[in-house]
């Protein structure tokens, strides 16, 4: 495919990698990267022992960590994201009343 007639809108959206912005989301994505970087192999045998803790083998209890981390950081992350919208961007929920 060729390019030579597309502008320059169509050229800017080719973009392949999108930075974040703002100091908040710049913020997430180290916190993303850093929980990718907890589940890879290298931290993971830090934490394959045979130790048990609360009832659970160390390594189980990392995992617990992770899911949970990963819940809450997405969680964080709909939150802030949720503040830089405004409500005219959301749609109507069911009980407000539609125009026709």
């Amino acid at each position: 495919m060729t390019d030579h007639n597309i502008g320059q809108d169509g050229k800017t959206l080719r973009q392949r990698l999108i930075m974040p912005r703002s100091r908040r989301a710049r913020w997430l994505l180290v916190a993303f990267l850093l929980l990718l970087a907890a589940g890879c192999w290298p931290v993971i045998m830090l934490f394959n022992r045979p130790v048990v803790v609360a009832g659970l083998p160390l390594l189980a209890l990392w995992s617990y960590v992770i899911v949970f981390a990963s819940v809450a950081l997405m969680a964080l992350g709909n939150r802030l994201s949720g503040r830089e919208t405004t409500r005219d961007t959301h749609y109507q929920s069911s009980e407000e009343p539609r125009e026709p």
